[in-house]
């Protein structure tokens, strides 16, 4: 791992993002990746728009020509498919497109505090949240990336604010938006999850999973030729109301950038703004495109706007029906159970992926506290034990429950786990201090249901 990090201490330039290059700074494993899960891919030095259909997938890595944003965007709102990943490049006039703002700090300015080594060229982006791109991807880790804003929310975001990736939408397209391009390289691929973030970046661009799709991918220096066809186009009058509508765009804008100079020129562009709308929206059907991320659009869609972050978890935590959900005291109890019983073990502290298997661990738990009793006995006690640690991996740990808004535990749930766990400890005389560290959290839920 460590030869991977000086190898790699830097950004790589365009040239080194080759598809064919099984070198460190290459992308034969991407490109390989793709092509698995794709069905089809066409690595070309010309991106032939002729060629290209809304069905397609379009793979950009690190464009070091300016990005043409109007074949791009018409290509999107037909329908296509695109994976940007640029960080000093050519893309920041589609990202803009996109509603996407790209900003280039130094590391030491990256508003992230978890690093590998502690060095700010390697942060280590901790995955939050659900969303089909995160799908076992618990950590991902860049190098020297660029920062991503937008109002909605990223998919894998810097500890204090900003993206590293984003899903956009743009018309009926869709678009993943990654900061970093030496993601995709073949020293850093196989780091953390990047190569399973991948995978599911290919995956959900392809939907449906498993039909395939075609995947055109380009990097660097590559040229492009004719344009972009728009799907019933006919005999092109959309395009020149297109483009007659970006002509005064521009107008507008210029006009903006002069404001400041003189009240009088204000006002005059004022009116002449608000002139050039009230035309448009008399002459043209206006319909506002969907920029925000389509995971977080639809995820707002189903709230009551304004909220805060910790009301938007706790609104979706506690949506699926109106009884109350027990998930943040069962993680609790699961908490202090799991400190006692493995402490008593010998296998505390510990977390799930450094202790042993639950079938090693009821065993031990057998030869320790079981060896006095008959075989009848002892089989019954080991297998409550195991049954109770597999349920027990079932029950999200407190700080990602409200990321887990599946999960739901009724009154019921909390009382059966928590007798479970009382008769457990109470086999290893340890059932005292177990009711002395829950008794606050599991008591007021036991009482309510009583008395209903």
């Amino acid at each position: 791992m460590m030869v991977a990090w000086s190898l790699v201490a830097h950004p790589a330039r365009a040239g080194e993002y080759d598809p064919d290059s099984t070198d460190w700074q290459g992308m034969a494993r991407f490109a390989e990746l793709v092509r698995r899960q794709s069905g089809e891919l066409h690595v070309v030095d010309e991106l032939d728009w002729s060629r290209v259909h809304p069905e397609d997938v379009l793979v950009v890595v690190y464009p070091t020509r300016a990005l043409d944003s109007e074949n791009f965007a018409a290509f999107l709102v037909d329908g296509g498919r695109l994976l940007l990943a640029d960080d000093f490049g050519g893309g920041a006039g589609l990202m803009e497109r996109l509603s996407l703002q790209r900003l280039e700090p130094l590391p030491e300015a990256l508003p992230h505090h978890n690093f590998v080594g502690g060095e700010p060229e390697w942060p280590r982006h901790v995955t939050r949240g659900r969303h089909p791109l995160l799908v076992e991807v618990e950590e991902v880790i860049s190098n020297v990336p660029a920062l991503l804003l937008n109002q909605g929310g990223p998919v894998v975001a810097f500890d204090e604010g900003a993206g590293l990736v984003y899903d956009m939408t743009l018309g009926e397209g869709r678009a993943v938006v990654v900061s970093d391009p030496s993601l995709w390289i073949n020293a850093m691929l196989p780091v953390a999850d990047n190569e399973r973030l991948a995978v599911n970046s290919v995956d959900y661009l392809c939907e449906p999973v498993g039909e395939g799709c075609r995947v055109w991918l380009v990097h660097g220096d590559f040229d492009t030729r004719h344009g972009y066809r728009r799907r019933g186009s006919g005999d092109g009058a959309e395009g020149a109301v297109v483009a007659r509508i970006e002509r005064i765009n521009e107008r507008v804008r210029h006009i903006f950038k002069e404001l400041a100079q003189t009240e009088l020129l204000y006002f005059l562009g004022l009116l002449l703004s608000l002139g050039s709308v009230s035309y448009l929206a008399t002459v043209l059907p206006w319909r506002r495109s969907r920029r925000l991320s389509e995971f977080v659009q639809r995820e707002r869609h189903e709230l009551a706007p304004p909220q805060t972050e910790f009301d938007w978890n706790v609104a979706r935590f506690s949506r699926l029906d109106r009884s109350i959900n027990q998930a943040l005291p069962m993680a609790i109890l699961k908490e202090v159970f799991e400190e006692i019983f493995l402490d008593a073990l010998g296998l505390w502290p510990s977390t799930s992926k450094t202790r042993p298997p639950i079938d090693v661990v009821a065993r031990e738990f057998d030869a320790r506290y079981s060896g006095r009793f008959p075989d009848a006995e002892r089989g019954r006690r080991r297998k409550r034990v195991q049954d109770f640690l597999s349920l027990l991996a079932g029950v999200p740990t407190r700080h990602r429950v409200f990321l887990e808004s599946d999960i739901h535990y009724s009154a019921g749930d909390l009382a059966r786990f928590y007798q479970q766990a009382h008769e457990i400890l109470g086999w290893m005389g340890k059932e005292a201090d177990y009711e002395r560290r829950t008794r606050q959290h599991h008591k007021p839920q036991l009482a309510a249901r009583r008395g209903g």
